[in-house]
């Protein structure tokens, strides 16, 4: 792992262009595949690129010489990915451009992508079972990611069609909190837009 020499933090703290030029070039793609892996868009990962650095250049005089420089980066990263992707559940469009992002990539049959959405479903059902009662989950399962009507569903687990319901609208509140998270916010949105799970 490459390691600047602490003069270049301290001529890129005194706004020395070239330092700053050091530093982007150092860290560039490591940013930019974050983005890219929950945006799903080069050109949108581009601009989320650009903001990261743009706002590390601006608060370059409150950085401190003695932190590491690329954790520093990655907080800033994730909250413009997240403030992208909340961006994006309150536009339709954005949505749908992602959702349809989302599962081109999975019709590639590209093995990598393949495994990263099956790492994703494998996550979410985690999160579900720390954030929701097991039969709500099941469910929930059932109908969003098995894809089985309310009738199915209900006829599945022997409980009544308006539980079912009674099920799935708690679930949408289980799920609106969790994408309230950031933490969460990075796993369930790939996964649940591909599944067309609206909030």
């Amino acid at each position: 792992m490459t390691v600047l020499a602490k003069s270049i933090i301290l001529d890129f703290i005194a706004g020395d262009e070239n330092a700053f030029a050091q530093i982007y070039s150092l860290y560039y793609q490591d940013i930019k595949a974050y983005c890219f892996k929950h945006t799903r868009s080069y050109e949108t990962a581009e601009e989320l690129v650009s903001d990261v650095f743009l706002k590390f250049w601006e608060a370059r005089a409150q950085f401190d010489p003695e932190r590491e420089i690329r954790p520093y980066l990655l907080t800033i990263t994730k909250n413009v990915t997240f403030t992208w992707l909340k961006r994006m559940l309150t536009d339709q469009k954005m949505k749908t451009d992602f959702r349809g992002r989302y599962l081109s990539d999975q019709d590639g049959a590209n093995q990598d992508v393949v495994m990263t959405a099956a790492m994703d479903l494998g996550r979410l059902r985690k999160a579900m079972g720390q954030h929701m009662p097991v039969r709500r989950r099941e469910v929930f399962e059932l109908c969003k990611i098995e894809g089985l009507s309310y009738s199915e569903a209900a006829n599945v687990l022997s409980i009544s069609k308006e539980t079912v319901k009674e099920h799935m609208s708690l679930a949408r509140k289980d799920m609106s909190r969790l994408a309230d998270a950031a933490d969460y916010l990075y796993l369930l949105i790939p996964v649940l837009t591909s599944l067309n799970f609206i909030f």
